[in-house]
């Protein structure tokens, strides 16, 4: 628990960082909740209502990277499957792409969630 609160006050200070984009404190209360079906079990109604918010707040590419970093900032010291993080808006019925973020992910590579269904429907 307290490696989650030095995660928070590390987030917070990234958070003043970056202006425009969703600030890490709102993301990380998003994603906290959804910590029990990263770990295995299923997704809380707060974590589908978490990641409702997360679509909202990516309007941008640079939304969708500040996000993923406040992510991957988060869960540095969890132990957690990243493809867990891939099902959560297919699992809470939510139109949105997660990426398996883990430590080593490249959060600047993340596609614009238009981008990747443009794809999507080029392939059927």
């Amino acid at each position: 628990m307290s490696r989650l609160l030095w995660s928070l006050a590390i987030l917070l200070l990234v958070a003043r960082s970056v202006m425009s984009a969703p600030s890490c404190t709102a993301v990380v209360n998003e994603v906290q909740t959804c910590l029990g079906f990263l770990q295995g079990n299923g997704p809380s109604p707060a974590c589908c209502s978490g990641v409702k918010d997360l679509k909202n707040n990516a309007k941008t590419k640079a939304d969708r990277v500040a996000i993923c970093n406040c992510i991957k900032n988060a869960l540095s010291n969890v132990k957690y499957d990243p493809k867990r993080l891939t099902l959560l808006p297919q699992k809470c019925g939510v139109n949105y792409n997660l990426p398996p973020i883990d430590q080593k992910y490249d959060c600047s590579t993340i596609p614009m969630e238009r981008v990747l269904h443009a794809k999507a429907h080029k392939n059927f």
